[in-house]
């Protein structure tokens, strides 16, 4: 077998991947009804797209009903020369049933607070507007105590919204302490870089947010990363205390 089967469970790490490629060969209202997080319905255009990658050879994972067809689309892939195929064991059947154990283990008060947002229950890592998910519109509502039930439950701190953005940045935004080293503790990524270039210690730096700029330095942020424009986060710092603290951190590096 050139393809590797991939546990539901395994799914959210999968996701993770910067390159990942998932694609979803149910039909398109089922597609529409609910799919995993980032996933495309697959199409002519989309095996085309995956085709121009095949030098970069991305992972690829693929998932049908109950597993089944995905088995011969999966070959298929393995068989044009893509080396890192997976099936979604189970399917989509497996994924929601993993998601929905999950949401049954969500804490009442997460729960009330997913639903009255919007958010599918059912899946911990679902998206509302611009591709926000539970964890990130938790950190940027400054909700630690909602972030530290997600989290507990499973949620992943890594997936990034629509702008690039991670459940990191959202908690610099609202500027609860708290709430960034909870993320850091479960390894939330402090070097994430947006569309614009811009990681959280640069966003912090530039929205004078002092107490997060020293909790990124501490916990190891990359001080190398620039904008697009070419700014770091010495050069993004708003505040004389932000500027200070980083400018000797700067000349050592």
């Amino acid at each position: 077998m050139a393809y590797q089967n991939l546990p539901a469970q395994a799914v959210p790490e999968f996701i993770a991947q910067p390159d990942a490629v998932v694609l979803d060969i149910r039909d398109p209202d089922s597609y529409a009804r609910a799919h995993i997080p980032g996933a495309q319905l697959s199409s002519d255009a989309a095996v085309t797209d995956l085709m121009r990658k095949r030098r970069l050879d991305p992972p690829v994972l693929v998932y049908c009903y109950h597993g089944n067809s995905s088995r011969e689309f999966s070959d298929l892939l393995a068989g044009l020369g893509f080396t890192r195929v997976f099936n979604l064991e189970g399917g989509w059947q497996a994924w929601e049933t993993v998601q929905n154990r999950r949401a049954a283990q969500l804490p009442e008060a997460a729960y009330a607070w997913a639903k009255a947002l919007g958010f599918d229950t059912g899946n911990l890592n679902s998206r509302i507007a611009n591709g926000m998910s539970m964890l990130m519109t938790a950190a940027k509502d400054g909700r630690e105590d909602i972030a530290r039930e997600l989290l507990q439950a499973g949620a992943d701190p890594n997936l990034v919204n629509d702008d690039e953005n991670n459940a990191l940045w959202f908690a610099c935004y609202s500027g609860h302490g708290g709430l960034l080293g909870l993320l850091i503790e479960h390894g939330g990524n402090v070097n994430n870089q947006n569309v614009n270039g811009a990681t959280c210690l640069i966003y912090a730096a530039s929205a004078g947010r002092f107490d997060a700029v020293k909790i990124l330095v501490d916990a190891g942020a990359n001080l190398d990363p620039t904008t697009h424009d070419g700014f770091n986060a010495l050069d993004s710092a708003a505040t004389l205390p932000v500027l200070k603290y980083l400018k000797p951190h700067y000349a050592a590096a």
